[in-house]
C-alpha cells in the first residue's frame, strides 16, 4: 500500500501542519523525506475502527473521509493531518478512514518520526511541545461542546419536568402512568451524577466476583459494566464481588441489566456510607481527568 520512490511532501505543506510549527526549511525537507506515498485504494479503508494505530498520514491532495459509525463524519481537504495522536500514543482507531480515488496521501510511521526526533533532540523539544499545543486545543474545543451539550441536556431535562407535572396535574387516563413512568426514567438517567466514565491504565479498576477477576469498562454512582472472565450470566442475575478501584476495595452487588458479548452492566445496589464516599472518591479521580484546568 506504500510506495517508497516517491518524494515525500514539501516544506510549504508540512509548513502549515502545528506538529511542525517553528521548523526551518531544511528541518521540513528532511522530515518530509521521512514520509511515503500510499498507494490508493478507494475500496480499502486507509484505517479501519478499533485497528492499532502505528502510523499517522498527511492528505495534501483530494479528501479523505472519517467515518464514526453511529456518531459524526468529517471531510478532509488538504493539508491535514490525519491520526497523529492515535499513532503517537498507539491508541487504537476510533474512526474508519476512506480515501477518494486521485488523492495523495502520505504515511509516517511514529516509531520512524520518534527515531529521527531521538537524533534531533532540539526539534524534539519544539515537536513535543507543538504536539502538546494540539492536545490541549481540542481539549478545550471539547470541552466547549460539551458544555453546549449540558446546557441542551439541562433544557430538555426542565422540559420533561414541565411535562411530568402536566401528566400528575392532568385528569387521569390510561396513557397517565406509563407516560409519567417514562418521563420519569428519562429524567433519572440523564442527571449527571449516572453519567459513566472508563478508567483510565493509571486508575485502573476490576471486580472479584465467583468466576473470576473482571475488568472495569466503565462506572458511574448507580452502574458499572466489566468484561466478564467467563459466559455471562442472564439479564436479571444478581451479582456480588469486590470491586478494586485504584488503591481501595469496596463490596458491591446488583443486578444485570445490560449483556454485550462478554460485557455485563450491572445497576448498583444501595451501599453502605464508607464504600459509597470511596466510589465517590474514586469518581471524582476520573472526572478530574477530563477538566482542563
Amino acid at each position: 500500500m506504500v510506495n517508497a520512490g516517491d518524494r515525500g511532501p514539501t516544506g510549504g505543506e508540512l509548513r502549515t501542519i502545528t506538529l511542525f510549527h517553528g521548523f526551518g526549511d531544511e528541518e521540513l525537507r528532511d522530515i518530509g523525506a521521512l514520509f511515503t506515498r500510499v498507494e490508493i485504494d478507494p475500496k480499502t479503508p486507509l484505517f479501519d475502527l478499533h485497528e492499532p494505530a502505528t502510523t499517522f498520514y498527511l492528505l495534501t491532495k483530494g479528501e479523505v473521509t472519517l467515518d464514526r459509525p453511529g456518531d459524526d463524519l468529517f471531510r478532509l481537504h488538504p493539508p491535514a493531518l490525519i491520526g497523529e495522536l492515535g499513532a503517537l500514543t498507539a491508541l487504537p482507531r476510533s474512526t474508519r478512514a476512506l480515501v477518494t480515488a486521485g488523492s495523495t496521501v502520505w504515511a509516517l510511521p511514529a516509531k520512524k518520526i520518534q527515531a529521527y526526533l531521538s537524533n534531533h533532540q532540539e526539534l524534539g523539544v519544539r515537536f513535543l511541545v507543538n504536539l502538546l499545543t494540539t492536545v490541549a486545543d481540542k481539549v478545550h474545543r471539547d470541552q466547549v461542546r460539551m458544555a453546549d451539550m449540558r446546557q441542551n441536556l439541562m433544557k430538555t431535562q426542565k422540559e420533561l419536568k414541565r411535562m411530568r407535572e402536566l401528566v400528575l396535574e392532568s385528569p387521569e387516563t390510561p396513557l397517565s402512568a406509563p407516560v409519567h413512568d417514562s418521563l420519569d426514567r428519562l429524567i433519572t438517567n440523564n442527571r449527571r451524577v449516572n453519567y459513566r466514565v472508563e478508567p483510565p491504565a493509571a486508575l485502573a479498576a476490576s471486580v472479584r466476583f465467583e468466576a473470576g477477576d473482571a475488568p472495569v469498562a466503565d462506572i458511574s454512582r448507580t452502574h458499572i459494566s466489566v468484561n466478564y472472565p467467563v459466559a455471562p450470566p442472564p439479564v436479571g442475575t444478581w451479582l456480588s464481588g469486590v470491586a478494586h478501584l485504584a488503591s481501595t476495595d469496596i463490596a458491591i452487588s446488583g443486578k444485570i441489566m445490560r449483556v454485550t458479548d462478554r460485557k455485563v452492566t450491572l445497576e448498583l445496589d444501595l451501599m453502605i456510607d464508607e464504600f459509597a464516599a470511596a466510589l465517590e472518591g474514586y469518581l471524582t479521580r476520573l472526572q478530574l481527568l477530563d477538566i482542563l484546568c
